[in-house]
């Protein structure tokens, strides 16, 4: 069940029987039919993987909070914003075609909805995090990387784009930073992996400092 009302409203009740900081984290995935087959699959394990890291430190669980958003022709929640500790990560399958914009708008609408709700709730929160992945070529529209690259720069979330295959460089051009070509199904694992790590590296800082986020060891 989602934890947001039907204008997009988070509860804030939920913050009573855990006060602690939060790290919001945004998993932006094509499903594309293009993904179909061992590039699918491989995201579905690590989803798996990604939720089992993220509950293995108590802090950390605690402190995430987890959405998974899901973009082919148009984008969906798969996973709204739920806590570490209760993430179940959704079974996703590929079909259609691929809309970059349509996924990381509907994230960014996630996150300043649930800034809001800590905001409204007088919990300290981290930066966000987005991982965006896709095995499509072409470059976002202008007026959504305009909207990424305001929200980069004010510090609103750190946006890192993953691309299996070989669009990275043309997707990298209206990116805040370069995205990462993936080139084997390992490397593709291992790029969720990294981001639970990144998630239990913030989570175990004080909101509103810096921080280095691990290696990306797996390329």
């Amino acid at each position: 069940m989602s934890i947001r009302d039907s204008v997009g409203v988070y509860d804030t009740a939920e913050f009573a029987e855990n006060p602690e900081a939060r790290c919001s984290i945004v998993l932006i995935l094509d499903v594309s039919s293009s993904m179909s087959g061992a590039p699918i699959a491989t995201v579905n394990e690590a989803l798996v993987k990604f939720g089992d890291i993220i509950r293995e430190d108590p802090v950390t669980a605690l402190r995430a909070d987890v959405a998974v958003v899901a973009f082919n022709d148009s984008a969906s929640v798969a996973q709204d914003f739920t806590n570490g500790t209760d993430f179940k990560p959704p079974r996703l399958r590929a079909s259609g075609y691929t809309n970059f914009g349509a996924g990381i708008n509907l994230a960014l609408d996630l996150i300043e909805a649930r800034k809001q709700s800590y905001r409204d709730g007088g919990i300290a929160y981290y930066r966000s995090l987005a991982y965006f992945l896709t095995d499509g070529a072409g470059a976002l529209n202008r007026r959504t990387a305009a909207r990424l690259i305001e929200m980069e720069e004010n510090r609103g979330v750190a946006f890192f784009s993953f691309v299996i295959g070989g669009g990275a460089e043309a997707l990298s051009a209206t990116l805040p930073r370069p995205a990462v070509p993936l080139t084997s199904m390992d490397q593709l694992d291992g790029s969720i992996q990294w981001l639970s790590r990144s998630v239990a590296a913030v989570s175990q800082s004080q909101p509103g400092q810096s921080i280095r986020l691990p290696q990306q060891n797996f390329l």
